[in-house]
């Protein structure tokens, strides 16, 4: 079986201060980067995972390949890993438009609520959720992971949301779930089958 990791990065200043941060390109703080180091020597070491979610444990290597999205937010957490991570434009993050940079109390209440519940609805000058879901699906079909491959992507919160929709085939309102930086979650590839082993696990 091979595994696919799911990083989130490290915190930045715009996490830190609760602002829509998408395709802002923030580096990581200082919390950050420590955050990136720790889920380095967690991810990156050999162990056997026991997955709540599942009845028996997994065995994961260190990890063997690196894809990350473009923004530095997340190729700095890549770096901690001590391998050149392949980007790939299609786990970056959503763009937020004309939210970034602002607080959702800032936001229109109506707009808010519409962009939580209408996965089609695009923020002003922004993407939906439907888009950052489509080519996250695409990019996960298109994976190949070897029998013994321990791959990880580093990325950000709403493309990890959109593959566990993904993993789990389910219309999840998505925006429900909370995912905490530097956080991993797990999809076991076995054949044909793909099987989540943990969400939002910290370092």
């Amino acid at each position: 079986m091979g595994i696919l990791t799911l990083l989130r990065h490290g915190e930045t200043d715009y996490n830190a201060r609760s602002l829509f941060q998408g395709r802002t390109d923030e580096p990581l703080n200082d919390v950050g980067e420590e955050q990136a180091k720790r889920a380095a020597a967690s991810i990156g070491e050999n162990r056997i995972i026991a997955s709540p979610l599942r009845a028996e444990a997994s065995s994961v290597g260190g990890v063997d390949r690196i894809i990350s999205s473009p923004l530095k937010r997340a190729r700095k957490t890549a770096e901690a890993f001590g391998m050149e991570p392949e980007i790939d434009e299609r786990w970056i993050e959503c763009n937020f438009g004309e939210w970034e940079g602002h607080p959702i109390s800032s936001i229109d209440s109506e707009k808010w609520e519409r962009y939580k519940t209408d996965p089609s609805y695009q923020p002003p000058g922004g993407e939906s959720i439907s888009e950052v879901q489509q080519r996250v699906f695409t990019a996960l079909e298109g994976l190949s992971i070897g029998a013994d491959e321990h791959l990880l992507v580093v990325t950000h919160t709403l493309p990890i949301k959109s593959a566990f929709v993904w993993v789990l085939g389910a219309d999840i309102p998505i925006l429900r779930t909370r995912l905490s930086t530097a956080s991993y979650t797990q999809i076991e590839f076995s054949g044909d089958e793909r099987i989540l082993l943990n969400f939002n696990i910290t370092s």
